[in-house]
């Protein structure tokens, strides 16, 4: 599991945690301001197409922005790290 790391999101810092709940890789993502925190995971298709979603649904359009956000900082530290 990744170790908590902060994130831009619309111009703002979001700390984001990884868990783990019911062999379940999920991300908790606490905004500052008001917006309330965001729990996201990715899902798949039985045809194996990969997304980004809220858990539980209903910020589709926030899971879709942070996840990739998300999966840009795991790559870039992998790919740090050689």
């Amino acid at each position: 599991m990744e170790a908590p790391f902060d994130i831009e999101y619309e111009g703002s810092p979001a700390r984001v945690s990884e868990h783990e709940l019911q062999e379940m890789r999920i991300f908790r993502i606490t905004f500052t301001g008001p917006r309330k925190p965001l729990v996201i995971t990715v899902a798949e298709t039985p045809g194996g197409k990969k997304w980004w979603t809220s858990v539980p649904q209903g910020r589709q359009k926030e899971a879709e922005e942070v996840g990739r956000l998300i999966a840009d900082y795991i790559r870039a530290k992998r790919k740090e790290k050689g």
